[in-house]
């Protein structure tokens, strides 16, 4: 297998702040994917993610290994640095960290041995995800390729995925194994349906997640992202709000265990 996909080690300061919150999935990188489509959005994000008390994001750009285009892992290392450059130059005081959001799909682990593995920040952590309207096989078997091989997956938006029946079942599963699953807080607010509503709610009850993001796009959704972000607040108390975003980046990402190579 080819070297793991850490995180520059020469990346401008690589340790994040000792206070303030932190993002861990976001579509920051401009003109990469959905996400931010030039430089000008990806900067008014970072203003707006300030004001609400941010001192950094993941840049987690969708990884599609079955497109041709597929985001290389180098290329978003590079385009991290720029983005970084851009932020510094721009005056603002807010810090990037390479990632990415990776699809899984049958054939994703041959991918993942013969490309590498995107991990956030240089850590284990692998952010991942997957739409199929039935729970798949191969996604178990990638989880479990992972975790033998020392990665730490994470799921994202699970409350989101189609295969609503069997949700509670699977997810038990592979928490049970060994996974992480991340909510997004703009599900808090209908915007993506009822039940993403209703799953986020009882997973946050459950005290089933790892992390709450942000999982931004444009400067135009932020607005529906803050409002769950609040909503958690009001819901589930300052304290829960506080580990998704302050404590658990730093605890379970930043002082994690580097990427493992080979």
């Amino acid at each position: 297998m080819s070297d793991s996909s850490s995180c520059d080690a020469g990346l401008i300061d690589p340790e994040p702040p000792a206070a303030g919150r932190i993002d861990i999935h976001s579509h920051l990188l401009p003109s990469i994917d959905d996400g931010c489509v030039d430089l000008e959005q990806s900067l008014e994000c970072v203003r707006c993610l300030i004001e609400a008390g941010f001192v950094g994001s993941i840049c987690t750009p969708h990884i599609l290994p079955e497109d041709p285009a597929c985001n290389a892992i180098e290329h978003i290392r590079a385009w991290t640095t720029q983005l970084d450059r851009s932020i510094r130059e721009a005056g603002l005081a807010y810090r990037v960290w390479p990632g990415g959001e990776l699809r899984l799909y049958d054939g994703v682990i041959d991918w993942l041995g013969e490309r590498g593995v995107p991990t956030l920040a240089g850590s284990r952590c692998v952010l991942v995800d997957f739409w199929e309207a039935h729970w798949p096989k191969w996604a178990t078997d990638a989880f479990a390729w992972l975790i033998k091989r020392g990665y730490q997956p994470i799921l994202a938006h699970p409350e989101r995925l189609a295969c609503t029946h069997e949700l509670d079942k699977r997810l038990t599963e592979i928490v049970d194994m060994g996974v992480w699953l991340q909510g997004n807080f703009r599900s808090m607010t209908g915007e993506e349906g009822v039940e993403p509503d209703r799953w986020v709610r009882r997973l946050l009850g459950e005290g089933r997640y790892h992390f709450m993001a942000m999982d931004m796009h444009r400067p135009d959704t932020l607005s529906g992202r803050f409002d769950g972000l609040e909503m958690v607040q009001q819901e589930f108390s300052q304290k829960v709000l506080d580990h998704f975003l302050v404590d658990a980046p730093r605890s379970c990402i930043f002082t994690s265990d580097p990427a493992p190579h080979g």
